[in-house]
């Protein structure tokens, strides 16, 4: 867009939404890419900030910009972005920070003896049923998120009564049962798609996909739920603030590479 077109039937802050919308399209403004500031661009266009502010205020509400105060607005990821090492947070709650809308549909919720290595995990006895949880999240109608929840049932009576077409899983464990989550331990893994998976999100047999299992525990320790969760490859990526310190410093974890089973695994440091 060369000029404004003052005289138009289009209003001016829409023209500029126009605008920012092509520089993302395009690429000129790449995920991340941080825009030029308020007053640089009402320079741009001669019109107030205030006109600036609320083209950039709707791409924001569509959760293609977000504004870190202190630090400018920027172009959104299209993907969903986990933290490697930081807070706990669900993969909801990660949509909802984003501002990027989705719907939940439930496959299934039923009361149910789990795999028993599912039933290990979450210190069950051999036979003891637990909640099974199972949905999809899409994203404009397509799918984004595959997961399986499986909750200790007798901390959480009548949960399986609950609508989480309308409730979160983590919302409903903190606020009605009042369970204090304390951590999580998190694994990924690249996959290729099975059958059950590229039914569910839609993808084609043996496409990647990124899967990662997580158990939750309680503040005391106790485990209360596992989550596995199946992503397409193409809409994950993970994230992690890293500082480099005094090589010698034995405060910081090392890293360990097994050649025969080709893994890395984090070492705590020597006491």
């Amino acid at each position: 867009m060369s000029e404004i077109e003052r005289s138009g039937p289009k209003l001016i802050y829409q023209q500029i939404v126009d605008w920012m919308r092509q520089q993302m399209s395009t690429g000129i403004w790449p995920e991340h890419y941080r825009l030029p500031s308020e007053i640089e661009m009402a320079a741009k266009f001669e019109v107030s900030r205030g006109t600036i502010r609320k083209a950039i205020n709707q791409l924001s509400s569509e959760g293609l910009l977000v504004t870190i105060h202190g630090r400018g607005t920027f172009v959104e990821s299209t993907v969903i972005e986990q933290p490697l090492a930081e807070q706990l947070i669900s993969f909801s709650e990660a949509l909802i920070d984003k501002k990027i809308n989705f719907q939940t549909r439930v496959v299934r919720q039923d009361i149910e003896v789990p795999p028993a290595r599912i039933a290990s995990l979450l210190s069950l006895p051999d036979g003891k049923p637990a909640f099974t949880l199972e949905r999809i999240r899409s994203v404009h109608q397509s799918p984004v998120i595959y997961l399986i929840n499986y909750v200790v049932l007798h901390m959480c009576p009548g949960i399986e009564k609950v609508d989480f077409t309308k409730y979160r899983l983590f919302e409903v464990l903190e606020e009605h049962y009042k369970l204090t989550l304390g951590w999580g331990q998190r694994t990924f893994q690249a996959q290729s798609a099975d059958e059950a998976v590229a039914t569910k999100m839609n993808i084609s047999l043996c496409d990647p996909v990124m899967y990662m299992e997580q158990i939750l525990y309680l503040r005391d320790g106790s485990p209360i739920e596992i989550s596995r969760v199946w992503i397409p490859g193409n809409g994950f990526r993970l994230s992690a603030i890293v500082k480099r310190g005094d090589k010698h410093d034995s405060g910081h974890n090392s890293l360990a590479f097994d050649p025969v089973n080709s893994t890395i695994t984090s070492q705590p440091p020597e006491e």
